[in-house]
Order: C-alpha cells, then structure tokens, then sequence
C-alpha cells in the first residue's frame, strides 16, 4: 500500500513539473562563480539556401586595351554588353575580332539610344557613324557585341576602342586659337601658348604641328634647348618638321667685315630651315624653297666658329657652293641644335 502510494505521489509530481521542463535553460558556472546559459550555436545555411545571387557586373572597357569575351547564343539576351566612359571630343575607332563574322557591334547612351556606327571594309574598324563623326555628348555608353540568335556553343571574341586623339575638327579649332594669341615679343602670351600645348598634348600626342609650335616657343621665349630638342624631335617623328629661323648671304657666302667695321653677310638674307625626316628645306620668309636636299645629298656637315658668330655649312653632291647660314639668336647652342637634328633625323648618323 506505501509502495503504491509513493508512486502515485512521484507521477504527481512529475505532471505538475512537465510543463516548466520544456523551457528549462542549461546553466554553467564560470571563473566567476556566476552561472551563466551555454551559448547558442549559429546556424549554418546549408548548400546556400536562402543566400541572394550577385548582380551580374557589366565590364568596363578601357581605351587602347584588348577585352576578351563571349558571345553565348543560347542566353536569354542576345548581346554581351560593355561600359565605356568617353567624351565627344574623342576620335574613336571600335575594333570588333572573332572567327564568326556574323558577329556585329552596337553603341548606346545612358538612355539606351543607338549610335550610328560604320564599318570600314579595309580595317574591319567600326567608326561612329555621326554627321560630325563625334559622340553626342560626355557621358557612359554601352557597346554590345550582338549575334546569331540561334546556335549550341558560345563564340569567343576581343573588343578594343581605340581613341586616337581629338577629333580634327576640334583639334584644329583649339590649336589655331592658340597661335592666334601668340605673339613672341609678349612673355606672358608664350606662357600661356605652352601651357595650353602642354595640355593639347595631353589629349592628343599625334598631332606634329602642336609639337612644332613647343619647339619654336621653348627655343625662341624659353632658351631651354633641351625641351626645344625633345619638342622637335617628336615632330619629325610624326612627320612634321623642326622649324628654325635662320639669316643667310644671298651667294651663301660666308660672314665678311663690313665697311661700317662690323661682321655680317654681305647681301644679307632671313628664312627658314626645315628638317623633316630624310630632308631638309630652306626657305625665305614667304615659304618659297631655296634648296631641299636629302641625306644621301648631303657630303659634309660641319659647324663654323667665328669671332662674330657661330654657322652651320652643308656641302651638298652636285652643289658649287656650300650652304652657310646661321641660327637666328648666333648662339653656339642653337647651331649645336641644328647640326644635331640634322644629323639625326636627315643624314640618319650620329658623332
């Protein structure tokens, strides 16, 4: 009887406590004595449920550098799409390469407007096909790589835009407005002239006359005739020319005494010596050649060192006479110069 008694009593118990069993918490005791709950493990989402995929990044294309993609037929968008961040001042050429030539090349502004474009059948380059051949306006466009609507494997394919400078038309307009404002008796007109081909070259560095405009500055404003070197240089090598003012006899003899007791040229003459890459031309004020010659024309090549001044002598084949002339400025540098360019850049050698 006590026996069923004690266990009617534990059962009792048990069904009082069950419900403050189930939000029973497990307590420790720390280094401090305290109790404290065991930690709750964080749950580790399983083979990524619930974790958002990530936006697709557009790539962006830089100028003058390869990008490389492909162009997948069976995606729901039939294009493969870059960001391209230009100006309209641009002079843009976008070239498209892969083995398929059913793929095409399309240009868009911000609100998704189709650029004309063109295609050279010699280049394979596409053009921006504009009445002015310029972007409507700064700003981001998109360039989509287009195909066949249809097909099993996607086609590989590189894209490059190539900026070649400004556009002519601008280029022009700012590289006249800087010789306009130019005069070479004012200091501050041929700071400001250099600082703004300083920044033309910037923009654009394939335009000589811009770089015969700094040589003709730096040698004549700026006595630097290092930076007048580098300045010329760099239009021969696009073709231009070194352009510098010379005095001459009007024989092509050499300096004589005068009868007013002074050293000069006897039937003295101004022009201009050009040194274009292989030739080199002389030529009076008005741009009228007097002599071109090549460098296989050219025999000797010598500076001449007088009391008065410091010349420069060509001996030409099939020539009677020399050319003797003299830098403008008389300076030992600027023949130095001379003799230096033409060296280099005419007869091909250096000493």
């Amino acid at each position: 009887m006590k026996r069923q008694l004690f266990s009617c009593a534990v059962l009792l118990v048990l069904i009082l406590f069950a419900p403050f069993n189930a939000s029973f918490k497990v307590y420790g005791q720390g280094g401090d004595g305290k109790l404290t709950p065991d930690p709750k493990p964080t749950p580790t989402p399983k083979g990524g449920k619930g974790a958002k995929p990530a936006a697709p990044v557009t790539p962006t294309l830089s100028f003058n550098e390869e990008e490389k993609g492909r162009f997948d037929p069976r995606a729901a968008e039939k294009f493969e799409e870059f960001l391209l961040a230009a100006k309209s001042s641009d002079w843009l050429t976008f070239k498209l390469t892969s083995e398929n030539p059913a793929l095409n090349l399309q240009l868009l502004d911000k609100d998704k407007t189709e650029i004309p474009l063109s295609k050279d059948a010699a280049s394979g380059e596409f053009k921006v096909a504009t009445a002015s051949g310029a972007l409507p306006a700064d700003g981001e466009y998109r360039v989509r790589v287009t195909g066949p609507g249809t097909g099993r494997t996607a086609i590989p394919f590189t894209l490059k835009v190539n900026r070649l400078g400004l556009l002519t038309s601008v280029y022009n307009e700012r590289f006249q407005k800087i010789v306009l404002n130019y005069r070479e008796e004012d200091q501050a007109a041929a700071d400001e002239a250099v600082n703004k081909l300083e920044e033309l070259v910037k923009e654009d560095a394939n335009r000589a006359s811009t770089f015969e405009m700094l040589g003709i500055i730096y040698l004549y404003n700026k006595h630097d005739y290092e930076k007048a070197e580098q300045a010329m240089a760099q239009a021969i090598k696009l073709n231009g020319a070194a352009v510098v003012k010379i005095t001459y006899d009007a024989q092509w003899r050499r300096v004589a005494k005068l009868r007013t007791g002074k050293f000069g040229w006897e039937e003295a003459r101004t022009g201009w010596l050009r040194i274009r890459p292989g030739q080199l031309v002389l030529t009076d004020p008005s741009n009228k050649s007097l002599a071109s010659l090549n460098g296989q024309q050219i025999r000797e090549l010598s500076k001449i060192v007088t009391a008065a001044s410091y010349m420069v002598s060509i001996t030409a084949e099939n020539m009677r006479r020399p050319f003797i002339f003299a830098p403008a400025s008389l300076q030992s540098a600027e023949a130095d110069l001379v003799v230096k360019l033409i060296q280099n850049h005419v007869m091909g050698k250096t000493n």
